[in-house]
Formats: C-alpha cells, sequence, structure tokens
C-alpha cells in the first residue's frame, strides 16, 4: 500500500513539473540559429520574420538601416555568396519580454576569406515569438 502511494506522489510530482523551460542564452542562441540559416540561404525577404516592424539595423555599412523596409534594403544589397557561422555568445533578460545577445560570427566571403564579427542584437518577444528589434554588427579590431 505504501509503495502504491509514494508511486502516486512520485507521478504527480513528476507531472506537475511540466516541460523545462529554456534560458534567456538558449532563446538568444535560437534566434541566432535561425538568423545564421536565413543568411546563409541568401534570401533578403526571410530577415522579415526575423525583425520587428519598427527594427534598427547597423551592419557593415555607416549607414543605420530602420522598419521592414530598412531590413530588407540591408540584406538585398549584400554582396552575393557570403555564408557566416555564429560563434560564442553571452545573453541576459533585460525584462521577461527582452532579451540582449552579444557574441561573435565569422563572415566567410566567396574566397575563402574568414572576416570576424561582433554581433549585439536586442530581441523582444512579440505574441510568444522572439524577435530582433535592434541589431549592430562590426568587425573585430585587430
Amino acid at each position: 500500500m505504501h509503495r502504491h502511494i509514494a508511486v502516486i506522489c512520485l507521478a504527480t510530482m513528476l507531472f506537475s513539473m511540466g516541460a523545462a523551460k529554456a534560458g534567456p542564452v538558449e532563446d538568444a542562441a535560437s534566434v541566432r540559429a535561425q538568423w545564421e540559416q536565413v543568411y546563409n540561404s541568401g534570401d533578403a525577404d526571410k530577415f522579415m520574420a526575423l525583425y520587428t516592424k519598427d527594427a534598427m539595423l547597423f551592419g557593415s555599412t555607416a549607414q543605420l538601416f530602420t522598419g521592414a523596409d530598412g531590413v530588407r534594403t540591408y540584406f538585398s544589397k549584400l554582396p552575393p555568396g557570403i555564408k557566416t557561422k555564429m560563434g560564442d555568445q553571452q545573453a541576459i533578460a533585460a525584462g521577461p519580454n527582452v532579451l540582449l545577445s552579444s557574441g561573435f560570427a565569422d563572415f566567410i566571403l566567396k574566397d575563402g576569406t574568414v572576416v570576424p564579427y561582433r554581433l549585439t542584437f536586442a530581441m523582444v518577444k512579440v505574441d510568444g515569438q522572439w524577435l530582433i528589434a535592434q541589431h549592430h554588427g562590426s568587425p573585430v579590431p585587430k
């Protein structure tokens, strides 16, 4: 009898725990992995799903790109054939619906040249999905 009660208590405890929730590092890593996949696809329009409608983007040019049209414009002007590989990153939750992620990425040019970059994303949760609201990239200083 005591064994049955113990089994029922254990089962109740396990079912009530539910699935483990991802933390800020895992959520940010997921967004960065999606970003890498979209970047490597070469399809500028796919970036629209990763950014907020009012996003701000400082990429590899001096110009600040804003909004959905700015994001599309920036990514459509990149030279074809460049690939990227995300590297180490750090992430923190600045609130329940805000993540800050800073880390590294290598951009691989068509000729094989690797250009190391620093990438910072500010992400916000919109309708349950993490989107990039602010993006800044800059080459790693020599």
